[in-house]
Parts: structure tokens; C-alpha cells; sequence
């Protein structure tokens, strides 16, 4: 899987979460430092800004990405 892909797929899990509990622990790692955050979510950070700007994706919205 992509590092693109990754994010497409993290982002409809995240879309389609119905529980505020799991919702409030997903915005607390967003608002965790580097140091605080787990490894895989690190991992991904570090591919998505080791990526060339030429060949970034300039996304607008999640619906126009998936169709």
C-alpha cells in the first residue's frame, strides 16, 4: 500500500467513526508532539514529507480523490 493510499484509508476510517470516545483520543494524538505520537503514525509523517513537491497531490476534498 501506498503512503497516498495510507492516508485515503485513514481518512474514510476516521470519516466513518460513530464514537466520541475513540473521535477524542484520535484529536489527543493530533495534538501530541512527535516524541508522543505512536510509531506508525511517526513512520507515515515522515514518508508524506520525505515526498518530492512535484509529486504532491493537491487535494480539495476526500470524495474527489476517491472517485
Amino acid at each position: 500500500m501506498t503512503a497516498e493510499q495510507k492516508k485515503i484509508s485513514l481518512i474514510n476510517w476516521i470519516t466513518n467513526i460513530q464514537d466520541e470516545v475513540v473521535l477524542d483520543q484520535i484529536a489527543g494524538i493530533q495534538k501530541s508532539s512527535l516524541d508522543e505520537l505512536p510509531d506508525a503514525i511517526v513512520k507515515l509523517l515522515e514518508i508524506a514529507n520525505s515526498e518530492p513537491e512535484e509529486s504532491l497531490t493537491v487535494h480539495t476534498s476526500v470524495r474527489d480523490i476517491l472517485k
